[in-house]
């Protein structure tokens, strides 16, 4: 039989399958998957032809057909195709390589094809017989029969070529050559186009690389108290590659800023009339790149000094300890003092002193751009502290105590807890009500050794000193991100263990939200913090990671007096500190899930019921907790739907929207 009346019967073989349905398979260049990019091949990406024993001189190459098995007239055959490769973006993980042939012949016969890798270099043009190249091994296979797609997975071959092996193709020929052919379109089918070979590569991304970088920016220093210092203050992070900046804007029950329900500072170095965190704001909004500016709140602490404030407002004066018990917001010891080291601070205890300080934050939010707003010192100066008559009153009612409750007690140790926890949650609702973008994070407690166990969590100086939970905050939700201030020597073998230790356990447990490294760069030379800020950015032996750093503080970034821009220079560029800044490119901040595409609602009630009444919640989840001092109570990250509210057998009834803080207040006697 002649070649060209062999090609004519296969075409008519073809005809008659009905195989023209074939013809709508469409696949684009590159197409978008969920997870992953898909490159398909196009004709310009294949070169192909096969070959034969009974011709071994003849070139195939213009062929229409890749013909496989044994043929009547060209003995033993077997095809060759070869595949230009795309170049793939950075990072890219190849999860999948599959190349699909489609057999049109219209035989029944069952064979398994074996696809070969080829490992010396041949070209379609030349090959024949005679000069094929040699093959590896079977590297995938598939069982043909009748008329349709056949696909071969060659993953690991694909994988090895972009790792650097060199791109010599496949083979395609039998398991058993002595079988009768099956024949397969070439990249030469003029015909039905759509069912040329193809190579199809499945990769995935990783996600843009984001972290914080955040400074510290804190008022007992200078850094923002002139447009000159501001303006030095954005070079700086530019220089750094940072793009986040926690600003102080109260230091001590005052305001660094000009709207507030707080008496402005007595700061004698902050430029009259000048309004620091409008100005960041401003300014670090305008940089290209964008630089976050976060408000931070000293929380407890609000007032320092031996004479009084000069406001009679001032929250010291108002409710400080020369007013009735009732109105005392002033946390003090088991012994009376109400003086930390040279700071007076208020008890979280005392319902007028949380209300307020959440009121100071949230009017921040109503009138200034902040991106977010953050808590420091949100916790009790030690076991000793917390012993505002209000907060004991509060604690024996709930109780059913007398006396004064001992430091050490469990379960005044636990209300304690509890009061820093509802202050926590009341602000981060209350910010959550009026502007959901906002962040809240947290400055935490990272006291001592760094625990490695629920146990050794439970038995921390955090728990058991400062009182502060903040492990809970991030199960909970309460909070966007905790910044463990890690404050510890790496010249110290043991304070460097610690940090260590310290680091494992917060990229490990970030409950529902993230957690940033807080960095005490002042202890440190520059070369040790720098070091501290690779740790930190290193992923735990599980695999997890830090949402980033925060370094304390930009006025102090070092313990030997080099030059704070000696630093900023060493965080972006090469130095004699490190051959390998921590900060080499620009990263931009996270995006924080939870926020951008929210599926949980959170729920905010405000009653006339009594301090520590039992609330219970039924609906799409079931959830319970207490009514604070002001009778109020707040649920976070709650399915939405509708729920009933039950307090004292008495129901009520609320709708929670993903995204929203649902607002109520709830009244005995009535029923919703």
């Amino acid at each position: 039989m002649k070649k060209g009346i062999f090609f004519v019967i296969i075409l008519l073989f073809f005809l008659l399958s009905g195989i023209e349905n074939y013809a709508n398979y469409k696949v684009s260049k590159v197409e978008a998957a969920t997870s992953s990019e898909i490159w398909v091949s196009t004709p310009s990406d294949v070169e192909d032809a096969f070959v034969s024993s009974q011709s071994p001189t003849t070139n195939y190459s213009m062929s229409q057909y890749l013909v496989v098995g044994k043929h009547q007239n060209f003995g033993i055959t077997r095809s060759f195709l070869k595949f230009k490769l795309p170049p793939l973006p950075k990072g890219a993980v190849i999860t999948s390589a599959k190349l699909s042939l489609y057999q049109y012949y219209n035989s029944t016969n069952q064979v398994t094809v074996d696809i070969k890798s080829v490992i010396s270099s041949w070209s379609a043009t030349t090959i024949n017989w005679n000069n094929k190249p040699s093959v590896g091994s079977s590297i995938s296979n598939a069982v043909v029969d009748t008329p349709s797609w056949k696909d071969f997975f060659i993953t690991d071959l694909v994988r090895s070529w972009y790792s650097g092996t060199t791109n010599q193709g496949v083979t395609v020929q039998f398991r058993d050559e002595t079988q009768v052919t099956k024949i397969f379109y070439s990249n030469n089918q003029s015909t039905y186009t759509t069912l040329k070979p193809k190579l199809t590569i499945a990769y995935s991304l990783p996600e843009p690389q984001k972290e914080y970088r955040a400074f510290w920016v804190d008022m007992f220093h200078d850094g923002a108290k002139t447009p000159a210092q501001v303006d030095q203050l954005i070079k700086d992070v530019q220089a750094s590659n940072a793009n986040t900046i926690f600003l102080q804007v109260r230091r001590r029950g005052d305001a660094y800023y000009s709207k507030a329900l707080e008496p402005k500072t007595e700061d004698s170095f902050l430029q009259s009339d000048y309004d620091p965190l409008a100005d960041v704001i401003q300014k670090a909004h305008s940089a290209n790149p964008k630089i976050q500016v976060h408000a931070w709140f000293a929380m407890m602490p609000i007032w320092n000094k031996t004479t009084a404030p000069k406001d009679s407002n001032h929250i010291f004066n108002a409710h400080g300890m020369s007013q009735p018990s009732e109105n005392n917001w002033l946390s003090k010891t088991n012994s009376g003092s109400y003086v930390s080291g040279s700071d007076y601070v208020i008890d979280p205890g005392h319902p007028d002193a949380t209300n307020y300080t959440r009121d100071v934050i949230q009017h921040v939010v109503n009138n200034y751009d902040v991106d977010g707003i953050q808590m420091d010192l949100v916790r009790y100066m030690g076991e000793e502290w917390g012993y505002n008559d209000v907060s004991v009153q509060r604690y024996n009612q709930a109780h059913g105590k007398t006396g004064i409750p001992q430091p050490d007690d469990p379960t005044w140790k636990q209300w304690r807890r509890d009061q820093v926890n509802n202050m926590v949650r009341k602000i981060y609702t209350s910010v959550q009500s009026v502007k959901p973008s906002v962040t809240v994070s947290a400055a935490t407690i990272a006291w001592g050794d760094g625990p490695k166990t629920m146990e050794d969590w439970n038995s921390s100086l955090t728990m058991n000193s400062a009182l502060q939970d903040w492990r809970s905050w991030l199960v909970e939700g309460s909070i966007d991100l905790a910044i463990p201030m890690n404050y510890f020597r790496e010249y110290d073998t043991t304070q460097k263990k610690y940090f260590e230790n310290w680091s494992e356990w917060e990229k490990d447990n970030q409950g529902k939200r993230m957690t940033l490294s807080g960095m005490g760069i002042y202890l440190n030379s520059i070369q040790d913090g720098l070091s501290q800020i690779k740790k930190a950015q290193a992923a735990s032996e599980t695999g997890k990671k830090l949402g980033g750093v925060s370094l304390y503080s930009y006025a102090v970034t070092n313990k030997d007096n080099v030059t704070n821009s000696e630093f900023y220079k060493s965080l972006s560029r090469v130095s004699s500190y490190s051959s390998d800044p921590a900060f080499a490119t620009y990263l931009s901040v996270p995006d924080l899930p939870w926020k951008v595409t929210p599926n949980k609602g959170h729920l905010s009630a405000s009653t006339n019921y009594a301090n520590y009444q039992l609330v219970k919640l039924t609906g799409p989840e079931i959830r319970q907790t207490y009514t604070d001092g002001s009778g109020d109570f707040q649920i976070i990250d709650l399915t939405p739907g509708t729920y009933s509210i039950q307090i004292n057998d008495t129901d009520f009834s609320i709708t929670i929207e993903a995204g929203k803080v649902s607002s109520t207040t709830i009244n005995s006697g009535e029923i919703r």
